[in-house]
């Protein structure tokens, strides 16, 4: 293929993937606003995840297509995504799960405990996820790719907690729990994930 025709099918692919997530953004938000303009209460929150589980694998599936195009996917990355799109849907009924039940019933010692760890079972399967996807990559540069990003990853959060911890053992900044640990990594894992990587 000329290489001028690559690079334009290329720079196609990555405009297609930002447009999906602006619209992403843009729907989440008009969605959000109408929750609380409206009250939908349940039903607005079940229609938000319904909508971010929908763009979900619309970007998993145009990230795939560019990745494929740029000869940097492999059947082990394929897995991947699968496994952590079902870790996601996991990590929303488990949520939407436990607060339905902590509404519902009001649960207190052992049960408690119960639906409280229902979330995090989640995140459990997406760490299982991660591990699978260094053991099966067969490619030392993906792999090491992988390794760097989960590395970054964990470096930013454990920064901005270092961080925040003392801003907030200071008194200047208010409490943040400890499940935005999870984000905080995730964003550190897509920014490492953004950045451009190099063969050596």
């Amino acid at each position: 293929m000329n290489i001028a025709v690559q690079d334009s099918a290329q720079a196609g692919r990555r405009k297609q993937l930002v447009l999906v997530v602006a619209l992403e953004m843009v729907a989440l938000s008009a969605a959000a606003v109408a929750m609380i303009f409206f009250d939908l209460g349940w039903v607005g929150a079940i229609l938000i995840a319904l909508l971010a589980g929908a763009f979900t694998i619309a970007i998993v599936r145009v990230g795939e297509g560019k990745a494929k195009a740029e000869g940097n996917f492999s059947v082990a990355m394929g897995r991947y995504n699968r496994r952590m799109l079902v870790a996601s849907a996991v990590y929303v009924v488990g949520l939407f799960g436990a607060i339905w039940a902590d509404e519902l019933i009001r649960p207190g010692g052992p049960l408690a405990f119960l639906i409280g760890f229902l979330p995090s079972i989640g995140v459990l399967v997406m760490v299982v996820a991660m591990a699978r996807l260094v053991a099966e990559e067969e490619d030392e540069y993906q792999r090491s790719r992988h390794i760097r990003a989960s590395l970054f990853g964990l470096g930013t959060l454990l920064v901005l907690a270092t961080i925040w911890g003392f801003f907030e053992q200071f008194g200047l900044v208010p409490h943040v729990p400890s499940w935005a640990a999870v984000p905080v990594f995730a964003l550190g894992l897509g920014l490492a994930n953004c950045l451009p990587g190099r063969r050596a």
